[in-house]
């Protein structure tokens, strides 16, 4: 996950005092929220707040979520008796821009499937499994203006051409994986 990606990402929360039976939980947090919340608490090697930044590797030090979620039946059974299948809800607005001062489009209320941790009992055992980005995270979800502006930032532009080069790269690399001999194509730049 490149820092900045409008994906969520896994994290490790700890309370760091008050009441509630869980002082730890691994969960997603919504790449909107992101950035505020990890300002808001002191980084490991600064002491301050730096938000979303990628550490010496260039990417993220907090894996993107993608949203495949694997869910031990008794426990899941569990959640829906107490909860009757109720997620807790979500305010997702999009913005025109950093300031943050006009909606890029209506804002809804949602609920979000990787907010399950959060209703499993605090004994359960939640985990993520990481994979390489480039392989297997390619969503198309931005127009091709919106995606101009992403590339340019340095992130994924996450549009239906990334899209499908990223199908065509992860169906080389299965053929590579198979023993074939697949030859990369040039690299080209379109705008």
């Amino acid at each position: 996950r490149r820092a900045g990606d409008a994906s969520g990402a896994i994290l490790k929360l700890t309370r760091a005092s008050g009441g509630g039976d869980r002082t730890t939980i691994t969960t997603n947090v919504e790449y909107s929220q992101l950035d505020a919340l990890l300002r808001n608490v002191p980084a490991r090697s600064t002491g301050t707040g730096a938000g979303d930044v990628a550490d010496e590797s260039g990417w993220s030090p907090f894996p993107g979520n993608c949203n495949q979620l694997i869910v031990s039946l008794p426990e899941y059974v569990q959640v829906l008796r107490t909860s009757g299948g109720v997620m807790p809800e979500f305010v997702n607005p999009k913005y025109v821009d950093a300031s943050r001062s006009s909606f890029k489009s209506p804002t809804r209320l949602e609920c979000m499937m990787q907010d399950l941790p959060w209703l499993l009992p605090a004994d359960a055992n939640v985990s993520f499994t990481s994979f390489d980005a480039d392989l297997f995270y390619s969503p198309v979800k931005n127009s091709l203006a919106d995606a101009r502006k992403k590339a340019a930032s340095g992130l994924s532009a996450a549009c239906a051409a990334t899209g499908e080069s990223s199908l065509f790269r992860f169906n080389a690399a299965l053929m590579r994986a198979a023993g074939a001999q697949v030859e990369s194509g040039a690299e080209r730049s379109v705008s």
